[in-house]
């Protein structure tokens, strides 16, 4: 077995260092496709084997004319039906507007990985297995598409809502779906419910801890500072190129955050003493929206048209993101509660589980609160892709015309049975498995190693 990760950045490139030197004591080799050259002195430091994507991917594009029919090839040489939409996460995260560039983008990475991937299929006599975080970007859909065509199993390492727990998502760029099966719940599962919900913990994996904090402290955070004039230098001096390498609109982003968190003060609410119904922001530029659920990337439409179907005695509950306060925009948002006296915006300081725990029902796009929102045994309708969509306990959407009265049929309904919640949430704890993306504690790398290698032998997951 060889297996490959793909890294965009320097703690990914850490992570997966260390777990190849895991891999390496069972005998297992590996390698790292690059998409982020600081790293790749530390990779050779380390001597780990690593291929860096931009000499090829920039060669490809010299080569490039005619981009749109060359683009539109690329993509049907995949089979990728609808390739706009993968053009919209990166348009979406870094605040693109020519498709020009980010098409040629794209036909030099998948050419890059293509080159990368056949030359390690025909130096190598193992069975090749590719693991990536979950994302969006250029890098990641093209290793992810290539390593399909070349019938290369491809596994995203996805955070679980489970903390310390991943889903290994086999050959797909959809959320991995658990049984529907009644099993008895487990001590350890029924513990973990508990005391998340006794002790209000909201499920932050541990490489995002740092994005939830008032927007004020990401910027003066010391690490933030420095690791800006550390792009800086590498861009712009050492020419180094990597994929977040939008640096301007980063830092414009963060100063509008913090804007918009004090403009928001004069619309911030606490919870309604009435009856509400609950929609919590996602991250607008997550790929949970991007990809998995595109129709509802503008979340200021979803929520106008969830404000005009719902019982007129009933408020409708909007907060911000947790991680991103201040990142939606503060005119829409301004219109919004302008045409809707039943929308009622929360203080973002408000504990999500205080919140979940007065309203009557959730609606959600395919955020982690869906799944909190079950644990406490509340109503949920999703509307997207997500891991918890397909469970008993969930009134699941695909089609919002006529959404009045999808609306009133989930509130007439019984909250969900516990011994429903119990089996789904002891099937979804059974289909995770251990590890902690970027955490390179050497306990984390050990069991996260171990996963990697359980799960490029199992037939878990079938697709």
């Amino acid at each position: 077995m060889h297996i490959v990760f793909a890294t965009l950045a320097f703690n990914q490139t850490k992570y997966f260092v260390a777990l190849c030197k895991e891999l390496r004591k069972s005998g297992i080799d590996t390698s790292i496709i690059s998409f982020h050259e600081d790293s790749n002195s530390y990779m050779e430091e380390n001597g780990i084997r690593y291929f860096n994507v931009f000499p090829l991917a920039t060669a490809e594009m010299e080569k490039a004319s005619q981009i749109d029919s060359a683009f539109s090839a690329t993509m049907g040489k995949y089979k990728i039906e609808c390739p706009t939409i993968l053009l919209s996460h990166e348009k979406t995260t870094f605040d693109l507007t020519d498709d020009t560039k980010l098409k040629l983008k794209f036909i030099g990475y998948f050419k890059a990985v293509e080159q990368i991937i056949s030359l390690l299929k025909m130096e190598t006599q193992s069975q090749i297995i590719v693991f990536q975080e979950l994302g969006g970007f250029a890098s990641i859909l093209a290793t992810f598409y290539v390593a399909r065509s070349k019938n290369i199993n491809h596994f995203f390492m996805e955070p679980s809502f489970f903390r310390g727990r991943m889903f290994f998502v086999k050959n797909s760029l959809l959320a991995h779906k658990p049984k529907n099966t009644a099993v008895s719940i487990s001590d350890e599962v029924q513990n973990y419910l508990l005391e998340t919900s006794t002790n209000r913990r909201i499920v932050i994996p541990k490489k995002d801890a740092s994005h939830y904090q008032h927007p004020i402290f990401k910027i003066l955070n010391r690490h933030n500072t420095k690791r800006l004039f550390q792009k800086l230098f590498s861009k712009y001096f050492l020419r180094r190129q990597e994929e977040f390498s939008h640096i301007g609109q980063f830092v414009y982003r963060h100063i509008r955050m913090l804007t918009n968190r004090f403009r928001f003060n004069r619309f911030y609410n606490s919870i309604p003493n009435s009856k509400f119904i609950y929609y919590p922001f996602h991250v607008p530029m997550d790929v949970a929206l991007t990809i998995r659920a595109p129709l509802y990337l503008d979340q200021h439409f979803l929520i106008d048209y969830i404000a005009r179907n719902i019982p007129s005695d009933y408020k409708l509950v909007i907060k911000e993101h947790p991680a991103m306060i201040g990142v939606i925009s503060h005119q829409k948002t301004k219109d919004l509660l302008h045409r809707n006296g039943n929308v009622v915006l929360l203080n973002p300081n408000i504990n999500n589980h205080e919140v979940m725990g007065k309203m009557d029902l959730l609606i959600t796009i395919n955020s982690k609160t869906g799944a909190e929102s079950l644990m406490r045994c509340k109503r949920v309708i999703c509307l997207g892709d997500a891991f918890y969509n397909q469970s008993k306990a969930v009134n699941y959407v695909t089609d919002i015309n006529n959404f009045y009265s999808k609306v009133n049929s989930t509130l007439s309904q019984p909250e969900p049975q516990k011994a429903t919640i119990e089996s789904f949430f002891q099937n979804v704890w059974n289909e995770t498995y251990p590890g902690e993306l970027y955490y390179c504690d050497s306990d984390n790398i050990s069991e996260s190693a171990k996963s990697v290698v359980a799960c490029s032998f199992s037939n878990k997951w079938s697709f």
